[in-house]
């Protein structure tokens, strides 16, 4: 396909301009289209726009899209939407999702043994945060289906739920 303008060079560019119920089209190489672009912009600019201004209507007006690396294969939610305070979207997204959340709980997992060897003595750590951090293993345990690990960790909240019954 010829440029319409110049008529000299192959178009690379198919502008679509629609008014009310008609569609033009032209087809243009790119140093014309780019020669359009310009006159558009002193066009702009001679009604009192700042280029600033069309440059960031124009980034406002097309956030940029980006596809999810993991999506739920029964209720489409992406991966990155599951934070700390969601288990899951649904009874499958964990079946969708199993290998990516078992290198984030092991990742996980590091951090804490890496936290875990900070000297005793300059921690003061309270029950109620052992017991809350120990709960949270727990469900983690759970999530991975590792359920001798849960189990044990169940029995070291015992102590912590007899407590409160006391209580």
């Amino acid at each position: 396909m010829i440029c319409e303008v110049c008529r000299e060079k192959n178009a690379d560019i198919v502008f679509k301009t629609v008014t009310g119920n008609q569609v033009a089209t032209k087809a243009m190489c790119m140093s014309c289209a780019h020669n359009m672009q310009q006159d558009m912009m002193k066009m702009f600019m001679s009604l009192g726009f700042k280029q600033e201004q069309v440059v960031q209507e124009e980034i406002k007006a097309e956030p940029e899209l980006s596809m999810p690396r993991f999506l739920c294969t029964n209720c489409g939610r992406p991966f990155n939407e599951l934070d700390e305070h969601t288990m899951a979207g649904c009874a499958v997204c964990y079946e969708a999702m199993r290998a990516e959340m078992g290198k984030m709980l092991k990742t996980e997992d590091a951090h804490q043994d890496a936290a875990d060897t900070v000297d005793e003595e300059a921690v003061e750590v309270t029950d109620a945060e052992i017991e809350q951090d120990i709960r949270f293993k727990l469900m983690e345990a759970v999530i991975r289906e590792d359920f001798e690990e849960a189990a044990r960790l169940r029995d070291l909240l015992a102590p912590y739920d007899h407590q409160e019954e006391k209580a």
